[in-house]
């Protein structure tokens, strides 16, 4: 069988397409507060993005054993997935950063939790404490969504 380049692109694509569809199946389950379906179908996601990388990479080594070329177009391939890797890394750090976001709130909400009970047991002190980890994790978590917002950006700009 030959194997080219183009091949483990396409391969690479099919990948890509499959993360976003686990992507797109984790906020349905996200969206119903099924956590383990959302975990579950997130890493299914990180699974099929680690697979395009590997098709990319064995693109890339079938390139090499087909020998130096110093054409202008081998050089805008070459730039071409230079982009295209940039941009899914920027995709992958965005989602990262919004999953952290989602447990920074869900941190904030629990810390909100613990202040009510630690107020009503008297313990006024330790309820102040609970409050400024709850307001650190909605700052930490707005932060996130800031980054991944920018970085999801740069995964959508033409080059």
């Amino acid at each position: 069988m030959t194997e080219t380049p183009a091949d483990h692109g396409d391969a690479a694509n099919r990948h890509e397409r499959a993360a976003q569809s686990h992507d797109r199946a984790a906020r349905f389950w996200d969206g119903r507060g099924d956590q383990q379906r959302t975990e579950l179908q997130r890493e299914l996601a990180d699974f099929e993005r680690h697979g395009a990388e590997l098709e990319r990479r064995w693109a890339d080594l079938v390139r090499q054993e087909q020998g130096p070329s110093n054409s202008a177009k081998d050089a805008a391939v070459v730039a071409g997935l230079a982009r295209s890797r940039t941009r899914e890394s920027a995709r992958r750090l965005a989602s990262a950063l919004n999953r952290m976001a989602e447990v920074l709130d869900q941190t904030a909400v629990l810390a909100d939790q613990h202040a009510l009970r630690r107020e009503a047991e008297g313990a006024g002190g330790a309820a102040v404490e609970e409050r400024q980890a709850a307001t650190s994790a909605r700052q930490a978590a707005e932060r996130a969504r800031t980054q991944a917002g920018e970085w999801l950006k740069l995964s959508v700009e033409e080059a």
